[in-house]
């Protein structure tokens, strides 16, 4: 089975336009390079514009556990922790 991970963030309005260029950079990255990530969807709600939707889906957890203990996860972590308000994260089947 393989594993999910959607996460719903709440961005500081004022730091969106550039958490969505770093998200997006990070996320075609992570599908491009790492073999255990099947998928890595941004998504922007039309009805809420400072929430963000990160669907990931992973070969198994640990590839999941791969991409967390990344260098360039950890890049992205630092560059984005400033923007990020709120944050839940649910780990899943799929």
């Amino acid at each position: 089975m393989a594993t999910g991970l959607v996460v719903h963030l709440e961005i500081n309005p004022a730091k969106l336009s550039e958490f969505l260029e770093i998200v997006r950079a990070h996320g075609e990255f992570s599908a491009k390079n790492e073999p255990g990530c099947l998928g890595f969807q941004v998504m922007v709600p039309k009805d809420e514009q400072n929430k963000v939707i990160l669907v990931e889906v992973y070969q198994d957890d640990a590839a999941l556990e791969s991409h967390w203990n990344s260098h360039h996860m950890a890049r992205y972590r630092d560059r984005v922790e400033d923007m990020i308000a709120d944050r839940k994260r649910y780990l899943c089947t799929v």
